[in-house]
Formats: structure tokens, C-alpha cells, sequence
């Protein structure tokens, strides 16, 4: 069968990975799934702020913060790191929508930060432990050296990325939020993830990196197996580009195959594009 063949290849590229790595994977329709290390913990890096997203819209939708709100970006509330917020110049002012928006879509850290005051760091690993997800907590705001060097980081494993996107392909934590969320990490971007899918089809991604570690999390949404996937990794031994092609090979194979899965029947034959003889 094509999933005993796909966790067979899927450890291969594991454990020829220069560092550590986890992925994995689950059919959305029938719930079929693999993993490898998907219980293990990793550092989130920006993929943490899908679930800060989450909590924020589930504010907005009990009328606890309003989306439509403008905010002037002052010198003092600007972070460092990933984003274009830190480099305009005099004082943006922006609707907290537009401000969670560039959150995901260039994975603004100051907007990140100000997202997680709106959301609140407290309520949003209380939404995470309702919605069951154990071992995912947002532990600091973005690039905080600090916290980072006190041990104070956002983690999650493959397995519970992959758990909340499919809690949100379920209309979860409400279907208004979850769709909200999946539109706007639905947005284009650059990721590995979209890099290694073909660009007629859509994906709601949000990768993330930091110091040796890479990860990509999304929906691709196939027609008919629509599927999660999730790839971690930490204490990586080569550069960026060495971590991020990892994750393009990662997904790529997975696609393959639920590309397979997706155009076939039960039996294995293609049946969208069936010509006979």
C-alpha cells in the first residue's frame, strides 16, 4: 500500500536529515496517517502563530477585539527579526486585521507581538489546552534573547500542528474562526511547502525559522484527499538552504503520493483522467 511505502521513505529522509527532523501527515478525508517523530517536541519557530491567530479571532468573534480597530505603529513597539513593520518609516497606522494579516503572510514579528498583547499569551495556551493540544505552548513573544536564553520557548510537536490544522478543516475552535484563519493563512507566500506544490493549488501554510531550525505546517487542499502535513526540525547541522530543501523533499513526496491517492480508486486505477484501451 502506498502509506506503508510513504513511512518507509519518509524515515529514510528522516534519518538521513544533518540534524533532527519529524513529520507528519494525515489524510483529512479518511483519516489515514503517518508520522515520524511526530510525537517529539520542537521549537515552533512562526508556525506558533497560527495558534495566535486563532485565539486573536476567537476574541474578535465574542466582541473582545475589534478587527476593524487602527493602530499607529510607534518606534517602541517595533521587534526585530522577520517583517517589513520595523523598517517603514514614521509612524503606519494599520486595522489590527491588516496587522495580524502581515503576521503570517511575511511573518511580521513586531505585528506577531502585538497580536499575542491583543490575543493575550495566557488565554491562548488555555484555548490550545481545550482544544487538546497538550504540548504546544507559546511560551514568549518574538526574538525575546532573554526568554530564549532562560529556556522559555514555543514548542509543539509534528503530530499537534498537524491536530490543529485538521481541528480547523473541522470548523474548530468555530467555523467562523476557522475559516478566517484558514483564508488568511490561505494568503500567497514563499515557503518550502509552496515551493514543493504546484501553484494551481491552494494551500493554507505558515512556515517558520529560526537557528537551526525549519518547519513548514498547512492544508493542501486535493480535490478529493485534502491533507495536513507538518515538517519540524531542530539542531540542524547545515546551512538554510540545505534545511529548507529537506522540506521541500519532504512534501514533495508526500504530494506524490497523495496526488496518487487522490486520482485513484480503491483498487490503485486512475479514474479522473481514465482513457481505456
Amino acid at each position: 500500500m502506498l502509506w506503508e511505502r510513504l513511512e518507509k521513505r519518509l524515515h529514510r529522509q528522516v534519518e538521513d536529515f544533518a540534524g533532527v527532523a519529524g513529520v507528519s501527515v494525515l489524510d483529512l478525508e479518511r483519516g489515514d496517517a503517518v508520522s515520524v517523530r511526530g510525537n517529539e517536541e520542537f521549537p515552533t519557530a512562526s508556525t506558533i502563530k497560527i495558534h495566535i491567530l486563532t485565539q486573536l479571532l476567537s476574541r474578535a468573534g465574542r466582541g473582545e477585539v475589534d478587527l476593524a480597530d487602527r493602530v499607529r505603529i510607534k518606534p517602541q513597539m517595533r521587534g526585530t527579526g522577520s517583517g517589513v513593520l520595523h523598517y517603514l518609516e514614521g509612524e503606519p497606522e494599520l486595522s489590527v486585521l491588516d496587522v495580524a494579516i502581515l503576521m503570517i503572510i511575511v511573518s511580521d514579528n513586531t505585528a506577531t507581538n502585538l497580536c499575542i498583547d491583543w490575543a493575550g499569551m495566557e488565554a491562548t495556551n488555555s484555548l490550545l489546552g481545550d482544544m487538546g493540544l497538550t504540548a504546544t505552548k507559546l511560551r514568549r513573544k518574538m526574538m525575546d534573547s532573554e526568554a530564549i536564553h532562560r529556556g522559555e520557548e514555543n514548542v509543539s510537536t509534528p503530530n499537534e500542528l498537524v491536530a490543529m490544522l485538521q481541528m480547523l478543516y473541522q470548523g474548530k475552535p468555530s467555523s467562523e474562526v476557522a475559516e478566517q484563519v484558514l483564508r488568511i493563512i490561505g494568503k500567497p507566500k514563499s515557503t518550502p511547502l509552496n515551493r514543493a506544490i504546484p501553484s494551481d493549488l491552494a494551500v493554507a501554510n505558515k512556515s517558520g525559522g529560526m537557528e537551526r531550525v525549519r518547519c513548514d505546517a498547512g492544508i493542501v487542499f486535493l480535490e478529493h484527499r485534502p491533507y495536513a502535513i507538518a515538517v519540524m526540525t531542530k539542531f540542524a547541522l547545515e546551512d538554510v538552504t540545505r534545511q529548507e530543501a529537506f522540506i521541500v523533499d519532504v512534501a514533495r513526496e508526500v504530494h506524490l503520493t497523495m496526488v496518487a491517492l487522490d486520482s485513484t480508486n480503491d483498487f490503485g486505477l486512475g479514474v479522473l483522467k481514465f482513457t481505456g484501451y
